[in-house]
């Protein structure tokens, strides 16, 4: 009876049965065979056609002697043929079997290699080519903290440094006095009211007019001369001219922004509001 696939395949892994099979291989190479189905069956094959070339050929007959002065049937001396059925196995080469045992096991290891470099190079392209695409299509701009606090002011007064100056309506001298001492009671109130300070253009026109007036009685003086009747001049006043302003309180901040980015719509600040949105 014939040994069947599964048999063979556990032959393989008993030492002293391999032997017997005429299967020279160790025990490391026979489980490498044993492991791979397809070398397995291509050593079942092997095996099988060892033993079809080793079973015995059918018996010889001989052939009758033939009568006295006939020729020899045979060109060979009467040695009969040798047929094909006796014919023996040819030894197995002795590197075949570490060969066939190990030249399946890397070809399908390079295949699997070959699948593992090209999915790693796939995956490579991909996160590239979706991080160059993020990059180029990324939104930008200028994202509001805290809002600007526009600066306030104050109204307040201040001396402008010039002054003003107004003539009251009580004349500085009195009927029956010296010309020449009531025209230095004049010059006496113009000296204290616009000298040695920088006037108002209101300020500056009565003082002018005063000095013209002074101006006027000098030139009227003589020995012996007295005021008969007042005149309309009275006593000039000195006022510091004070103005209104607007003062900044200092309290303006500028507004608190940075930069946000949002990538392929959904990394970064993509749901915050946005000005001065570029890129």
């Amino acid at each position: 009876m014939a040994t069947s696939f599964e048999e063979f395949s556990n032959f393989l892994l008993n030492s002293d049965q391999r032997s017997a099979m005429g299967i020279h291989l160790t025990d490391a190479e026979a489980r490498a065979v044993h492991a791979e189905p397809a070398t397995a069956q291509a050593w079942y094959s092997y095996w099988l056609s060892t033993q079809a070339a080793s079973v015995p050929p059918a018996e010889y007959v001989v052939a009758p002697a033939p009568y006295p002065g006939t020729a020899a049937i045979s060109g060979t001396g009467g040695q009969p043929a040798e047929t094909a059925a006796f014919a023996t196995a040819t030894a197995v080469y002795p590197g075949f079997a570490a060969d066939a045992a190990t030249a399946a096991a890397p070809k399908k290891k390079h295949t699997v290699l070959w699948v593992i470099l090209s999915i790693v190079l796939v995956l490579v392209l991909a996160v590239i080519g979706t991080v160059v695409f993020a990059f180029t299509t990324a939104r930008h701009w200028t994202a509001i903290d805290v809002p600007e606090h526009p600066e306030t002011f104050h109204t307040e007064e201040y001396d402008t440094g010039l002054y003003d100056v107004t003539m009251d309506e009580i004349n500085p001298c009195w009927v029956n006095e010296d010309w020449t001492d009531c025209t230095n009671l004049y010059v006496a109130s113009y000296n204290a009211a616009c000298s040695g300070v920088s006037l108002t253009e209101n300020g500056s026109a009565v003082c002018t007019d005063y000095a013209d007036m002074i101006e006027q009685m000098k030139a009227q003086d003589g020995d012996g001369y007295y005021v008969e009747t007042l005149g309309g001049y009275g006593g000039l006043h000195q006022t510091a001219e004070r103005a209104t302003r607007e003062v900044s309180n200092d309290d303006y901040t500028p507004a608190q922004t940075h930069e946000a980015v949002c990538y392929l719509g959904f990394i970064g600040e993509c749901g915050t509001s946005a000005s001065t949105t570029s890129g």
